[in-house]
């Protein structure tokens, strides 16, 4: 298969004093700029001894690259008559090196001593795919020990192997690479030679001395994997037991195992439970038709996508639909699949959209498929949205998700099958997450208008405590849209008035998450003896709050005078002129009488 790299020459002209730069580039998303931060990050420094590469990752608008760069001399000096090292750079997308996949030095060996075109037209290389069997001879207890001490999360330092030659160590960081799943690949920063032991970024690297800041391992020599680091030493010993019967089927199956992975705790421990598992999942037909629709895709053969479709719509429901789950969305991923592809017409698009995610995440919609679809496709495409509208939903949590990112108009028939109770069920168990919370309260007001509907939702919101803290949080800096929103949800729990009856149940139920705004939408809607009783509920809140009782606080009684209206003309004073009691109680009109 065909793959594309970009390029770059970094270095400088023979005969000049200037600084390193890039000489030239191809015309493509790294560009210059892009090939001058990969350089400066991970090859800017150049080691004694060369040739030497460099394997990292870099980024472009199309997701995850492999990094390639080979530090060489080019047999000129500069102005001050020094030899002149030149860094070739490549990058190579990381979908394109997945499909085969490549190994390290099968790209290295396809791109090396090629002639860099001069008008900036991308290389097109057609490297061999790692072959498992070869990989899998080449393992040995150097490889194997790095492999598993690399499942620590630690740097691996490779000492007295600068007397090597440059293919053997390249072929051993492809080895000790090839013992974890391909998608560790888009994170792993590799070199043949560090030029010291320390301030790189490389987390597998030959170098001249042992690094303070990485484990050390000796070149042919074997590995101790302590037993204080559990998961390495099992998966070490795991390696070392299944090296006599050959380590093919395992390199195999990691290589279909194309996901991007971080070198993070909970990936590198879910190394082990995938060697252990036994044989993978061979890959079906469905597998090798998402790929080729892929490869369509990105070289331009849309008039092909159609019949890939008519043969992926006749194996939805057959038995073929039952292979690796992972591995689908693997190549969905890696190959955008799910992004919006402005050279298929919208029929086209549309019928892709629904066969992708039926064979990749269906035939039920889960919260799990649906945060894995939204975080890797972002923004999404309104087809993509409206295509996932059409999947049936495995629980209510995906239609709130779902509605979330529509416009009212079309949400409505999303949030319809849902009933009051699911809705407030689902508002209560996401607290954390605020475009639910708000959704659910905008669709209860929205069905309170239906008077149908209107006792199921007084019903279903009384009592509901953490729906209520979980409202109090969203807006808490805007007063304002808490006030409105405790508003029509009092409306809709109790009705547009409440009784004394009515405002002491919603004032004790919702006791918790009491505040301004909350106390304020419930004294708008309190009639006027409600409403007096409000200072009293408040005033047994805040002495319980301050440790007083109920016990102690029923031994008082609180009344509130409502004073007679004045003579017309009648002076009023101050409560200091008339020598009145002028505490704050006093002045709103409480009086108190002590039980006998």
């Amino acid at each position: 298969m065909s793959i594309k790299a970009e390029w770059a020459l970094w270095g400088v002209p023979p005969g000049s004093k200037d600084t390193h730069d890039v000489l030239a580039c191809s015309r493509g998303r790294i560009g210059r700029s892009g090939f001058s931060a990969l350089v400066d990050r991970y090859a800017k420094v150049t080691p004694r001894k060369l040739p030497q590469v460099t394997i990292a990752r870099a980024s472009a608008d199309e997701g995850a690259h492999i990094f390639l760069a080979v530090q060489e001399w080019s047999g000129a000096l500069d102005g001050l008559f020094r030899r002149i090292a030149v860094t070739r750079c490549f990058c190579v997308p990381y979908a394109q090196a997945a499909s085969g996949p490549f190994s390290y030095e099968g790209l290295y060996q396809a791109l090396n001593g090629q002639v860099l075109p001069s008008g900036g037209d991308l290389l097109v290389i057609d490297p061999p795919a790692l072959d498992a069997e070869a990989t899998a001879e080449a393992v040995d207890q150097t490889a194997m020990g790095a492999a598993a001490l690399l499942l620590t999360g630690r740097r691996i330092c490779v000492v007295e192997g600068g007397g090597a030659p440059l293919l053997d160590r390249l072929r051993f960081l492809d080895t000790v690479a090839a013992l974890l799943p391909y998608g560790f690949r888009t994170k792993l920063i590799a070199s043949t030679w560090a030029p010291f032991a320390a301030g790189h970024r490389n987390r597998l690297f030959f170098a001249e001395h042992p690094s303070e800041d990485a484990l050390n391992i000796t070149w042919k020599q074997e590995v101790s994997v302590p037993e204080s680091h559990d998961v390495a030493h099992r998966y070490h010993e795991l390696l070392v037991s299944r090296k006599e019967k050959g380590l093919a089927e395992l390199i195999a199956r990691f290589s279909r195992e194309t996901g991007q992975r971080k070198f993070s705790t909970e990936t590198l421990e879910a190394v082990l439970p995938i060697a252990e598992s036994g044989t993978g999942a061979p890959r079906t037909p469905i597998d090798d038709l998402l790929s080729a629709c892929a490869d369509s895709i990105e070289y331009g053969h849309a008039d092909l996508i159609p019949g890939h479709l008519a043969q992926l719509d006749a194996l939805r429901g057959s038995a073929a639909v039952n292979g690796s789950v992972r591995r689908r969305r693997n190549i969905v991923s890696d190959r955008r699949l799910l992004a919006p592809h402005p050279a298929l017409v919208p029929a086209v698009q549309e019928h892709l959209y629904d066969l992708v995610l039926h064979v990749a995440y269906g035939p039920e919609l889960t919260v799990d498929g649906l945060d894995q679809i939204l975080e890797e496709v972002n923004p999404i495409p309104a087809r993509l949205l409206t295509a996932l509208t059409r999947m049936p939903p495995a629980d209510p949590a995906v239609r709130l998700r779902l509605a979330g990112r529509l416009d009212p108009h079309r949400s409505a028939p999303v949030l319809a099958p849902l009933s009051v109770e699911e809705l407030v069920a689902e508002g209560e168990r996401a607290p954390a997450d605020a475009p639910v919370v708000r959704l659910v309260c905008s669709e209860l007001a929205a069905r309170w208008a239906e008077p149908l509907q209107r006792t199921g939702i007084s019903a279903a919101l009384r009592g509901r405590v953490r729906l209520m803290a979980a409202i109090e949080r969203l807006d808490e800096s805007d007063a304002d849209s808490q006030f409105e929103r405790w508003l029509v949800l009092l409306v809709a729990g109790y009705g547009p008035s409440l009784d004394s009856d009515k405002a002491r149940k919603a004032f004790t139920v919702h006791a918790e998450a009491l505040s301004v705004p909350l106390l304020a939408a419930l004294a708008l809607l309190c009639d006027a003896p409600a409403r007096r009783l409000l200072p009293h509920l408040l005033f047994q809140r805040l002495l319980g709050q301050g440790g007083i009782t109920s016990k102690t606080f029923e031994k008082f009684q609180i009344e509130h005078d409502t004073p007679e209206p004045l003579p017309p003309g009648t002076r009023t004073t101050r409560p200091e002129e008339s020598g009145a009691d002028s505490s704050l109680l006093r002045r709103l009109g409480f009086t108190y009488r002590k039980r006998v």
